[in-house]
């Protein structure tokens, strides 16, 4: 007998295979082994249950940006919220997955509530990102763009991101922060105006 828990692993799973819009009641109860009825009985219709995954993996995401402590240095700040963030994508790769695609498919009222979880969140990392820029720890001419390169790496993670063991997440967490981390601290400015021929200008230049 599955417990409840196992029973949101299997349908996050069948909207991370599928995709909400592609799941249909039926798909959910063969997987399960329940009649459709039982289905909703327990879980809800497929609505409630897409809004049970989204709206948790807001709350986890959220819940980790808010353990990072405001006085560690924005670099350290950055790192942690980063690390954070790959913690949830590890623990909850079809759950991240369906609240990352599928949360447009929510009706306008959580669909408004899920928006503003998700804009209370990137705010933790835009704060971060102007706090190293004012310190001259990160070296960009655009905050915002910034903060908004980072967030897409991040949204990405949960297609490949994949740690077997807690050291094998934890080298790759580092890595990967490490990798942002120095993007943001570049030295290599590009003028905004005529940035190509500046990039075939640096080719062209002898060693």
């Amino acid at each position: 007998m599955r417990n409840k828990e196992e029973l949101w692993t299997i349908v996050a799973k069948q909207f991370g295979d599928k995709g909400y819009q592609g799941t249909t009641m039926r798909d959910i109860a063969r997987v399960l082994e329940m009649s459709e009825a039982h289905v909703v009985g327990l879980l809800g219709t497929r609505d409630e249950m897409l809004w049970h995954i989204v709206s948790r993996v807001a709350g986890l995401f959220l819940t980790q940006a808010r353990t990072v402590p405001r006085t560690i240095s924005p670099a350290e700040q950055l790192h942690l919220l980063i690390y954070r963030h790959l913690e949830v994508v590890s623990q909850d790769r079809d759950h991240v997955s369906v609240f990352l695609r599928d949360w447009v498919f929510l009706d306008d009222v959580r669909r408004q509530e899920i928006q503003a979880m998700r804009e209370t969140y990137d705010a933790y990392f835009y704060r971060v990102v102007v706090a190293g820029v004012k310190e001259k720890v990160f070296r960009v001419s655009d905050s915002l763009l910034a903060c908004l390169f980072v967030l897409s790496a991040l949204q990405w993670t949960h297609q490949w991101f994949n740690a077997s063991d807690a050291l094998t997440f934890t080298r790759l967490a580092d890595q990967y922060s490490v990798l942002l981390l120095n993007a943001l601290r570049s030295d290599y400015v590009v003028p905004l105006d005529g940035a190509i021929d500046y990039l075939y200008q640096k080719e062209e230049q002898p060693d």
